[in-house]
């Protein structure tokens, strides 16, 4: 008997610190948003989600949409508390053949560590610009894994003989139609996170999409 009571009650806890973790989340953001930017390089035209903010979220972006620099506004559920913001950039490898493109953005990654957003109030966020070496950062491969990412692209697709096309032009010298590989960040995560009892806790995690190509 005493062995049943415990066990309800070890379920009835875990339960009410689970109901106190699910409640602290849905009332810490009631809004979020990305100021427009215009910068010398870079430039933003806002985003914007109102209501409670939840704890995965995806936002592809426009063609010439980049968040770098631009600002993140926190719009808590009470004030007084600790927030920071940290950024992480995922890069994709892509084929270009002046003009189109094929993004190869469910292969080989290179994710950078988390960076600090400096923080220009309690609530507001300047998001950092990537360096070069982010930019171009990607794991080796062969030519072999990189025509197998190919024709799994392709046929994940719904058009496996797409492969046959994009696979033989692929580094052809300087003909018409060459196919290039190129590295461009496909993921900028970004982290929004509270301080609570002197640890930082994850509230959200908002992961942009820019378009790899033009």
């Amino acid at each position: 008997m005493h062995g049943i009571a415990r066990w309800q009650l070890s379920v009835l806890l875990c339960l009410m610190l689970l109901c106190v973790s699910l409640r602290a989340h849905t009332q810490a953001l009631v809004g979020l948003r990305v100021l427009p930017h215009a910068g010398a390089d870079t430039s933003f035209s806002g985003w914007r989600h109102e209501g409670p903010v939840p704890p995965l979220m995806t936002v592809p972006l426009e063609l010439g949409d980049e968040v770098y620099g631009a600002t993140l506004q926190l719009q808590p559920a009470q004030p007084g508390e600790t927030w920071r913001v940290r950024v992480q950039y995922e890069t994709s490898l892509g084929l270009s053949a002046e003009g189109p493109h094929l993004d190869l953005t469910g292969w080989k990654h290179c994710v950078s560590g988390w960076e600090a957003a400096e923080a220009v109030d309690a609530v507001s966020f300047v998001l950092p610009t990537p360096s070069a070496e982010q930019r171009a950062c990607f794991p080796p491969y062969t030519q072999a894994e990189l025509e197998q990412a190919v024709r799994a692209h392709a046929t994940a697709q719904g058009d496996p003989s797409q492969a046959d096309d994009w696979i033989p032009r692929i580094g052809q010298g300087d003909a018409l139609g060459t196919v290039l590989p190129f590295v461009a960040i496909s993921t900028v995560r970004v982290r929004v996170e509270v301080l609570r009892k002197g640890r930082w806790v994850v509230v959200s995690t908002v992961s942009f999409l820019p378009p790899m190509g033009c």
